[in-house]
């Protein structure tokens, strides 16, 4: 069943890419294993890509959540969030550095478990 899109939903999704992308910031894949369920290979593999895209001792980030849904060039906010044909919502959150804006973009799924949203990791690509 497909979730509606509220801004409450896109609030409480925001809420739960921030909470992950500050996990990603310690670069810790046993955190990222005890903190989101991840495997261990998931883990490292995740903390190898941030390290093929940001310098070790570059803070990481979402835009703040007043700016990140509002449309930034190519019309595209920094954190997308969107409903899809199986149900779960989509996210593309663009990474921040330093809080400057990277080319490295965090793609999730969120799905409802007896009514909470739980995070799902699928990749981080340009």
């Amino acid at each position: 069943m497909e979730m509606a899109l509220t801004d409450s939903l896109r609030q409480q999704a925001y809420a739960q890419a921030a909470a992950f992308v500050r996990t990603l910031d310690r670069r810790d894949p046993v955190a990222l294993q005890r903190d989101w369920g991840l495997s261990p290979g998931v883990a490292d593999e995740i903390v190898d890509m941030l390290d093929s895209y940001f310098a070790a001792n570059e803070a990481l980030s979402l835009a703040p959540l007043e700016q990140a849904f509002v449309p930034g060039k190519g019309g595209r906010p920094a954190v997308d969030v969107y409903a899809t044909d199986a149900g779960p919502l989509g996210l593309e959150c663009l990474l921040l550095a330093d809080g400057k804006r990277g080319e490295a973009t965090l793609h999730l799924e969120m799905s409802n478990h007896d009514g909470a949203l739980r995070l799902h990791y699928h990749y981080i690509g340009s």
